[in-house]
């Protein structure tokens, strides 16, 4: 998958956008192929270092939209 990756703090230039494996999915969690993502102000803050329990490289993103790729629960389906 594509991801926008921050390998280290600092400015906007750090964000790479990267081919990534697809994360493994926890159970309970659902795997969304995601159309679109916006990067929020609290994701800035965590970009520029100011965030002191995340370690990086990071996946930038956690607000999206997109279709279910999996569910293991069968609460979704596959493309909704």
């Amino acid at each position: 998958m594509k991801a926008a990756v921050s390998g280290k703090p600092g400015s906007p230039n750090v964000i790479e956008y990267l081919e990534v494996e697809d994360p493994k999915v926890p159970e309970n969690w659902v795997l969304i192929a995601v159309k679109a993502f916006g990067l929020n102000r609290s994701e800035m803050f965590t970009r520029q270092g100011h965030s002191p329990h995340v370690k990086f490289p990071i996946i930038q993103g956690i607000e999206c939209v997109g279709v279910v790729k999996q569910d293991d629960s069968g609460k979704f389906n596959i493309g909704q």
